[in-house]
C-alpha cells in the first residue's frame, strides 16, 4: 500500500468514527429532550388532576366512581402524610410556626423562617 492509500484509509476511517460519534451525540441529546418534554408532561397531568379534585371537593363529578375513588385514596394519603411529618416533627423536638409552616424548636419563642411569635403550648 502507497502513502496515498494509506492516507486515504485512515481519512475514511476517522470519517466514519467522526459519523458514529455525532449520531450517538445526536441521540442523547434526543433523549435528554424526550426526558424533559416528559418531565413536562408529568407536571402537566398532574396540575390536571390537581384541578379535576378541587373541582371534586365542589361537586362536580360526583357520578364517576372511579374518581371519587381515586379523590378518596388522595384524602386517605394526605392525612397519613400529615400524620408521619408530625411523627417526624415529634421525633426532632420540633413543631411548625402556624403562620409559615417551617418547622422549629418547640422551645422557640420566635419562627426562624419568619420572625412569627410562637406560643410555647403549640
Amino acid at each position: 500500500m502507497n502513502f496515498d492509500n494509506i492516507l486515504n484509509k485512515a481519512k475514511d476511517v476517522f470519517e466514519t468514527a467522526y459519523k458514529k460519534a455525532d449520531d450517538a451525540f445526536s441521540v442523547q441529546k434526543q433523549k435528554f429532550d424526550v426526558a424533559g418534554l416528559e418531565n413536562k408532561l408529568s407536571k402537566d397531568y398532574e396540575a390536571l388532576g390537581k384541578l379535576c379534585f378541587e373541582e371534586m371537593q365542589k361537586g362536580a363529578f360526583s357520578d364517576n366512581a372511579a374518581f371519587l375513588n381515586i379523590a378518596e385514596e388522595i384524602k386517605v394519603k394526605t392525612i397519613q402524610i400529615e400524620e408521619l411529618q408530625k411523627d417526624i416533627l415529634k421525633a426532632k423536638n420540633k413543631k411548625r410556626c402556624t403562620k409559615c409552616g417551617a418547622a422549629i424548636d418547640k422551645g422557640s419563642v420566635y419562627c426562624n423562617a419568619c420572625g412569627q411569635s410562637v406560643n410555647e403550648e403549640e
